[in-house]
């Protein structure tokens, strides 16, 4: 009996532990701030810095062990990046970072001539 039950126990088990992975596949870059806000809902911690900002979310308890943290950065108003982290601190609170700018994604300002 005990035999027939694992097939079924440790998929019901792996699959209670959550990423933010399979949300953060809808996000592209060039979305809206109200578009990540429909797929991951508020975030956890918003800091920003002149036209940049980066909105960070997490799961508590994502896999054994871990939290799952994301970074969605932003330049005006629009998703330039989603960068991941891990914390193995007990649940969210004060285990999110503290943004390094310098971390955040490259972008481009098209320059057109008349």
């Amino acid at each position: 009996m005990k035999k027939f039950l694992l097939p079924f126990l440790v998929p019901a088990v792996l699959g209670a532990c959550g990423t933010l992975d399979n949300k953060t596949i809808l996000i592209d870059a060039g979305d809206s701030k109200e578009k990540v806000i429909d797929v991951l809902g508020l975030p956890y911690d918003r800091q920003f810095e002149q036209q940049q900002e980066a909105w960070q979310y997490c799961v508590s308890g994502a896999g054994f062990g871990y939290n799952d943290h994301k970074i969605i950065w932003f330049t005006d108003k629009k998703v330039t990046g989603i960068t991941s982290y891990r914390t193995t601190r007990s649940g969210c609170s004060g285990a999110v970072k503290t943004i390094k700018w310098e971390d955040a994604p490259d972008y481009t300002v098209e320059i057109r001539e008349k």
